[in-house]
């Protein structure tokens, strides 16, 4: 088996990068394309003052930061046909306040996830605690095999949630505070 190039191989991944973004230096723009503005509004959540978007545009973010290396920044580039009652400006103040709210339900899950991890620790190390005792009493060995069992578990999960998963939603913040170099919206008017 042939072996590639390191070089090589980022010319490959620039070269399939092309095909579906713009690529200047080490800055990529991704272009979406909507038709009306309000496919992107979540009409069950907000008032008339805070319009809250829906997952759409925020799901092909996420596809879009998952196919792009780490060394290139993305411009997000929104072209939307028909803003409908909104004015330019507004809907660039909407987009901007969605993205720093998914930011913000990124960090706020990362809290409970520690709290999470830090009450599955105590609940294990205070089960293996009772299986120590415990054992030291003439009580039947399943009962104390249950309770070690139990207490190992829960040490191993909140191992889990706080050193893997913790991980991933570091990563997740990163990428939109690093990757994301800025999302600038386009008005593409509806030509007849």
């Amino acid at each position: 088996m042939k072996k590639v190039s390191f070089r090589k191989t980022q010319e490959w991944t620039r070269e399939i990068l092309k095909n579906y973004f713009i690529v200047e230096g080490n800055t990529l723009t991704a272009e979406l394309y909507y038709d009306t503005f309000a496919e992107l509004i979540d009409q069950s959540m907000g008032n008339d003052k805070v319009e809250k978007l829906n997952e759409t545009l925020f799901d092909k973010i996420n596809e879009i930061l998952a196919l792009v290396p780490r060394k290139y920044q993305i411009h997000f580039s929104i072209h939307i046909k028909n803003l409908g009652e909104y004015e330019f400006e507004e809907v660039e103040q909407i987009l901007k306040r969605n993205l720093m709210l998914k930011i913000y339900g990124f960090t706020l899950e990362r809290k409970r996830r520690h709290i999470t991890s830090l009450s599955l620790l105590l609940g294990g190390v205070l089960l293996l605690l009772a299986s120590y005792f415990l054992s030291r009493l003439e009580w039947p060995q399943l009962i104390f095999d249950v309770i070690n069992i139990s207490g190992t578990l829960l040490v191993w999960e909140a191992a889990d949630v706080s050193l893997i998963e913790r991980n991933e939603e570091i990563k997740k913040v990163k990428q939109y505070v690093k990757k994301v170099k800025g999302i600038h919206l386009v008005l593409d008017p509806i030509k007849e």
